[in-house]
């Protein structure tokens, strides 16, 4: 048994046929003025951040700053800000809850036209953090935890009772579980 696209789609509704992304080459120039496009920051703020973070990262923390200083009146680099730490923070959730790749802005370019496969995405990035969890010096598990999670409670149902209260049929799948071990109001 294992997660499958139709899976992803059918718990999430994330959506499975479109473009899927592959990054291109990096290199420090497309990086800096990728991220000074998207997020309409400075030259030297974004070379700092990448010299603090050695390497193509940004941080979380510095995101959250940068998106309330925008937030104040340029709405499309808030909106790119919010979504990108919205992304870095469950589909490509990584170990360190720290850093995320400056390539994810790409997925924001264009907001009027959304066109990714985030389901793919999501599956690929959870086999990849599931492979590196697999060995033996790995303490830690990332990605896209509550895809698999919803995914064990789908297939092995006495893990968690089935809520009926909370849910349209049309809803996700994923409202439609109340694990057993919740606190009351969660």
């Amino acid at each position: 048994m294992t997660v499958t696209l139709d899976d992803v789609h059918s718990l999430f509704h994330l959506p499975i046929v479109s473009t899927f992304f592959t990054p291109a080459h990096r290199d420090q120039t497309t990086a800096v003025h990728m991220v000074m496009d998207a997020l309409e920051v400075d030259e030297l703020v974004v070379l700092k951040e990448f010299g603090d973070t050695r390497g193509f990262n940004l941080r979380i923390s510095w995101l959250r700053r940068v998106y309330q200083e925008l937030v104040e009146g340029r709405y499309q680099a808030a909106a790119r800000a919010y979504m990108l730490h919205l992304v870095a923070c469950t589909l490509f959730a990584d170990k360190s809850g720290v850093y995320l790749d400056f390539w994810y802005l790409t997925f924001f370019n264009d907001l009027d036209t959304p066109c990714w496969a985030w389901g793919v995405a999501a599956l690929t990035m959870l086999y990849t953090r599931l492979d590196a969890a697999s060995r033996p010096d790995t303490r830690q598990l990332a990605g896209y935890l509550s895809l698999l999670q919803c995914w064990i409670y789908e297939h092995f149902p006495r893990i968690c009772e089935w809520n009926t209260q909370c849910c349209a049929a049309a809803d996700p799948y994923v409202r439609r579980w109340k694990a057993r071990q919740t606190l009351p109001g969660d």
